[in-house]
């Protein structure tokens, strides 16, 4: 009987151990990873590259081009033939016309809002 209770300590302590070591793991994995981060994002060559300008650039350049532009007129042309059919759910057709204002003319929003607060 005692044998099994000094093996349950001895197994309940290690495994808190463990548990302890895994989360203290995990912190310092963490902090190590943002400062390499950081360390990363202070270079000046990186700073200056401006690598994410360009990505979000090259982003909004397919969001809102040709692409983009057509899927919009075939959505209004169904939104259209649908009407003629008087099969057309009012709710769609205004969820379109949204979604198509909020995506090309979201830098005019934006452009404004910011002008607002400067």
């Amino acid at each position: 009987m005692k044998i099994v209770c000094l093996y349950q300590k001895v197994k309940s302590a290690i495994t808190a151990n463990h548990a302890a070591k895994t989360q203290q793991n995990k912190t310092f994995l963490k902090v190590l990873t943002l400062l390499c981060l950081t360390a990363v994002f202070l270079t000046p060559e990186i700073a200056m590259a401006a690598i994410w300008d360009e990505v979000a650039q090259k982003v909004l350049a397919i969001l809102t081009g040709g692409l983009t532009r057509t899927i919009a007129i075939i959505s209004v042309i169904a939104c259209g033939i649908a009407a003629i059919a008087g099969k057309l759910s009012w709710d769609w057709a205004i969820n379109i016309v949204i979604g198509i204002v909020l995506i090309f003319g979201a830098a005019s929003i934006v452009d404004y809002i910011v002008s607002a607060v400067a």
